[in-house]
């Protein structure tokens, strides 16, 4: 039998070198953002005043809502208030299904109102794949165009939980048609220090948002569309739908906001992902206390199995599905960027693989304390080998990683809920192994017993106004963990088996 001992050490070396490897592409991007941040801010500063002098193009905001009667009167009646913007320039399409009336009521309302609201009825039962839906909002767009004989300039993607920035819509006008896709930051709203589940998108948002994705727009790489604050240009989106017979975005794909980013792309059209602040200025009255990036603020899931689902949702669509459908397309960056957005299977492994060892040395000190067994962690690390030092190095890079993104929290949220990265990233660790083991799984199901795919519904939350204004983290309609009532996040719908493609 072989020894233990010997499989673990044989196991560290190559799973240490792999490591390191994982760190050296993170170092890449660090390299890149701190070289750009010599030239430029991460973010580029305009004034309020600039953009009100914009003239406003017409907007279609394309919103799905299945089972979202919680939340989406609330969130129309804020953001029209909340949106610097003529209402006879914008249009809320929210897609609604045939078998789901108490949604339908709430957007009836809401237009009844006089909002600029527009409610589109998928010709089909619900729940179907989101992006079902958005391809017959688009087509409710179209309807809505050829009867008020005009057309929008700005087709801008967003969800039933967001919080739309009050010149977001007047940034779009300004940078489109010169870029065909805009994409700006996505933030979670503030959060109690307690909402640890929660809190792992405050990391994970803050440093993508804040450092990748601005370098992958310096390096001419892709920029994923967020699902949400995604703008497209109204002609080069139609070309895009023409291309894929109507369909914008692929019915059968669990995650149809990035697919339909990478088909941008693809296409070469003309991208950009917007990092933009209204700059602080104590001489402007209608300047902001601080500077305030122009970003869509939610909220995510705060409870473990949801966030779990979610994130499975992702690596199953980002990291499988997409590489079935898409392949490794496109020029070099964007094939590296593709590279980044699928190595979460092969990372998650390692972060696995790492795990198992550390709880073998854990296991066998202790029992060798209570033995008074001779053991000694050398026996798996030797002192002054290579092994150790590729140890040392490897964890100098984690307590970089953590640091670096302690400083994007801090930057957005503060200093109290950056110095909690540790423990989050912890949890966020967990997940995402659970989150990799459920996509695996699920994957290697549907391709060896051809059972469909099934998209998971995201259940969602949305702010109250007293919320917004106090900076808390209370939601409205919420129960005593200050989140709101949710519809059913178990819902599944089976989708249509992706052909392979060459």
């Amino acid at each position: 039998m072989i020894d233990p001992d010997t499989i673990a050490r044989v196991m560290a070396g190559p799973l240490g070198g792999a490591i390191l490897l994982n760190q050296l592409d993170e170092l890449f991007i660090d390299v890149n953002y701190l070289a750009r941040r010599l030239h430029r801010r991460s973010a580029t500063a305009v004034s309020a005043a600039l953009l009100r002098r914009v003239e406003p193009k017409r907007t279609a905001i394309l919103l799905p809502a299945w089972r979202e009667e919680d939340v989406i009167e609330r969130m129309l009646e804020l953001n029209v208030s909340r949106i610097d913007f003529p209402r006879d320039r914008y249009v809320f399409f929210c897609g609604t299904y045939q078998n789901d009336p108490a949604t339908q009521a709430r957007v009836d309302r809401a237009a009844a109102r006089g909002w600029p609201v527009r409610k589109v009825v998928v010709p089909h039962a619900g729940p179907t794949s989101k992006a079902d839906c958005l391809n017959w909002i688009y087509q409710g767009v179209v309807l809505h165009e050829r009867e008020r004989g005009t057309r929008f300039d700005i087709l801008l993607m967003h969800d039933a939980e967001d919080v739309i920035h009050p010149l977001a819509l007047r940034l779009y006008s300004l940078l489109v048609p010169k870029h065909e896709f805009v994409q700006t930051p996505v933030f979670s709203l503030p959060l109690d220090a307690s909402q640890v589940v929660a809190g792992t998108y405050i990391d994970e948002f803050a440093e993508h948002h804040l450092k990748e994705l601005p370098v992958r727009q310096a390096i001419g790489g892709l920029i994923p569309s967020a699902g949400v604050g995604s703008a497209f240009e109204r002609r080069a989106f139609e070309q895009i739908a023409l291309a894929h017979a109507q369909q914008p975005f692929d019915p059968a794909s669990l995650t149809e906001d990035y697919e339909i980013g990478l088909r941008f792309r693809l296409a070469r059209r003309r991208t950009h992902f917007a990092c933009y602040r209204i700059a602080a200025d104590p001489d402007d009255p209608e300047a902001p206390a601080r500077d305030d990036p122009i970003a869509t603020r939610e909220y995510f899931p705060d409870r473990f199995q949801a966030s779990v689902r979610q994130r499975s949702r992702w690596i199953l669509g980002i990291s499988l599905q997409t590489w079935e459908s898409a392949g490794w397309q496109g020029p070099a960056a964007v094939r590296y960027c593709l590279w980044r957005d699928r190595k979460a299977v092969l990372t998650n492994a390692l972060l696995a693989l790492s795990y198992a060892l550390l709880a073998y040395v854990v296991v066998r000190v202790w029992t060798a304390g209570m033995t008074g067994a001779s053991w000694s962690p050398a026996r798996i690390v030797p002192a002054g080998g290579a092994i150790q030092a590729l140890l040392l190095v490897n964890l100098a890079g984690f307590l970089l990683r953590v640091g670096v993104k302690m400083g994007f929290v801090g930057r957005l949220y503060g200093a109290r809920l950056a110095t909690l990265c540790l423990p989050r990233l912890l949890v966020a660790n967990v997940i995402s192994l659970a989150a990799t083991a459920r996509a695996v799984v699920t994957y290697l199901r549907h391709l060896v017993t051809g059972e469909p795919l099934r998209w998971v519904k995201t259940s969602h939350a949305f702010p109250s106004a007293e919320a917004l204004a106090g900076g808390d983290a209370q939601a409205a309609g919420a129960d005593d963990r200050g989140r709101a009532a949710r519809s059913d996040g178990q819902r599944v719908i089976p989708l249509v088996r992706e052909a392979r493609r060459t």
